[in-house]
């Protein structure tokens, strides 16, 4: 390839990688990771074609629940504010616009996650009585006696009403 070739090349190459990189920027196409810290929580997303993929909000807390559930609902609220501002700036441009469209489009339709998660009751002496009961029932291994000696049991204090 000669020299002029060559240059002419490299030059429509390189335009038309920047068209490329101008099209996919202002269309959304790729999609994209955000990380956001926002009231002192760490919130990642994903959006595509200016929409917020819900399933991918905080899906990086998403094996537990409770952080997952305070992870939502700071996304959420985020999303409301995010629009709030970028409604109240009055900004311009093709990019501001969808980028403003794409959050307050989030602010209505994204639900989060709401979780609580307590500790467990205690048990009380009639479900205790119960479930040994249930489970000496089942194991093949427990004598007659034993399983009858723990089902009498419970038996008298279902009877007591306990």
């Amino acid at each position: 390839m000669d020299p002029i070739s060559a240059l002419f090349a490299a030059l429509l190459d390189s335009t038309s990688n920047a068209i490329n990189d101008h099209m996919q920027e202002s269309l959304g196409t790729e999609v994209k990771t955000v990380t956001i810290d926002h009231n002192d929580r760490r919130i990642t997303f994903q959006h595509q074609l200016w929409r917020i993929l819900d399933e991918s909000v905080c899906v990086d807390k998403r094996d537990r629940i409770a952080e997952f559930s305070k992870c939502t609902l700071a996304a959420k609220e985020f999303f409301v504010d995010a629009c709030r501002y970028l409604r109240e700036s009055r900004g311009s441009g093709l990019k501001y616009d969808k980028t403003k469209n794409m959050y307050c489009a989030a602010s209505r339709s994204f639900k989060p996650t709401i979780a609580f998660v307590a500790p467990a009751s205690q048990a009380s002496p009639l479900e205790m009585a119960k479930r040994e009961c249930n489970r000496l029932v089942i194991q093949q291994s427990a004598s007659s006696e034993a399983r009858e000696e723990a089902c009498a049991r419970y038996e008298a204090l279902k009877r007591q009403g306990q």
